[in-house]
């Protein structure tokens, strides 16, 4: 049986929040950490179900991450031996379960990567013959996805072409491995890169950690091992997890302040963060402090939301509050998150009493300034996608008697969310 968390309404929204570590940068900085010939450092990382998956493997894998204060100590070398196949469990998280793929290409050993059942429906298949057109031993145990038997240290050829329009994870995922390849690694891209700004993301990860990244003139990323590795790595605040809170003021009024963010920022969902101008909020970015407060009505807006689709759940309900129809477009990937955002999204809406339409790449909304529905208590399907259950909380603050279905799962990104949240609610 489900838990359900009913949150009264608010009267308005104010205060100050620090935003969590970045979820992105976190599992980047880890995997990183355990290719660095030093030990590294890591200050700040993000604790979750996500990073902890990670961390499991990547020590099953031969590196050691031990907790020190203000963060994490993290040394490798990687590499296990070949004389039996070591299990590694992703869990929910497709960051881990992608960047692995590639990384247990190059590390000695065999290995046997799974995950948890909605995991175990992720494409992988682009990932897949990418690697193994570079000479990686890999075969599929199930289906197109996981589970994978990856032979380690097979991955031969210096150069890589992969398909990422579902995923910009698989192209992230060999610009790591580049970092442990020996003479380097070019990766090219066929076709749109989905979430492009999560490479970006990646390559600033790599220079961070000092290691060589330059364009080919055919538009190709090389990544070449780094000979001054650093010691010390710190994790900047989330973006994606900071937009909710910042999305407050716009759906109950009031001012919100969230401190920890980098700004100017290449993060996806930093893009997503100048978009609520869109909706008729009043937005202010500094250095390490964002500010966002509403004092007039919501509007719709029509938004091509393909480079920044973990933050279309919290978009979609600023859209639900303004009233005429709103709509997400180029968001076809959302299809294939930890679950299918856009039908989940569709369902959590029309369950608060919301007229909302997905499509096969895109999702309208039809905004009203008082969404009414049936009286009494109104169960939100969450579907286990922490992003969905953070949307549910945030219909809460306009409309009664919503019971946000399985509340828990947003300790996937943000343990701390429901905390934050209730801190700067003002009843």
């Amino acid at each position: 049986m489900s838990d359900f968390l009913i949150l009264p309404p608010a009267r308005e929204v104010r205060g100050t929040v620090t935003a969590p570590p970045s979820k992105s940068g976190t599992n980047r900085a880890l995997v990183l950490a355990a290719l660095s010939p030093r030990v590294v450092q890591g200050l700040r990382p993000l604790d979750s179900e996500d990073t902890r998956a990670l961390i499991r493997c990547l020590g099953a894998m031969g590196a050691s991450v031990e907790a020190e204060p203000g963060g994490l100590a993290v040394s490798g070398p990687l590499g296990v031996a070949a004389d039996r196949e070591v299990e590694l469990d992703a869990g929910e998280s497709g960051t881990a379960a992608r960047f692995l793929t590639a990384l247990c290409t190059v590390t000695r050993g065999r290995f046997l990567l799974t995950g948890a059942p909605r995991l175990r429906e992720r494409p992988m298949t682009a990932l897949v013959t990418a690697l193994s057109a570079g000479g990686a031993r890999i075969s599929y145990r199930g289906g197109h996805g996981l589970p994978l038997a990856i032979e380690g240290a097979t991955l031969s050829s210096g150069s890589v072409t992969v398909d990422a329009s579902q995923s910009s994870q698989f192209v992230s995922a060999l610009l790591l491995a580049g970092a442990a390849t020996e003479g380097g690694l070019a990766v090219r891209t066929e076709g749109l890169v989905a979430s492009s700004p999560y490479v970006l993301t990646t390559l600033e990860s790599l220079r961070a950690f000092g290691h060589t990244v330059e364009m080919a003139a055919d538009g190709a990323h090389v990544v070449r091992p780094g000979r001054d590795p650093v010691d010390r790595y710190e994790v900047t605040g989330d973006f994606s997890s900071a937009l909710p809170l910042l999305a407050a003021a716009g759906v109950a009024g009031g001012e919100v302040a969230v401190e920890g963010l980098a700004w100017p920022s290449a993060d996806a969902d930093a893009l997503a963060f100048t978009r609520l101008k869109e909706f008729g909020l009043e937005i202010a970015a500094g250095p390490k402090r964002i500010r966002v407060s509403r004092t007039d009505g919501l509007k719709p807006a029509v938004l091509r939301a393909t480079d920044f689709p973990d933050a279309v759940p919290t978009l979609a309900v600023l859209a639900a509050f303004a009233p005429g129809l709103s709509r997400f477009e180029e968001i076809g990937h959302l299809r294939w998150k930890e679950s299918d955002r856009i039908e989940a999204l569709v369902r959590l809406l029309e369950s608060a009493g919301i007229r909302a339409q997905g499509e096969a790449r895109a999702m309208s909304v039809e905004g009203m300034a008082s969404p009414t529905g049936p009286g009494g208590v109104r169960r939100l399907p969450t579907f286990g996608d922490h992003r969905v259950a953070m949307a549910g909380a945030l219909l809460s603050l306009r409309i009664p008697d919503l019971a946000i279905e399985n509340p828990a799962c947003v300790a996937k990104s943000y343990p701390g969310f429901f905390r934050d949240l209730e801190s700067i609610v003002r009843r």
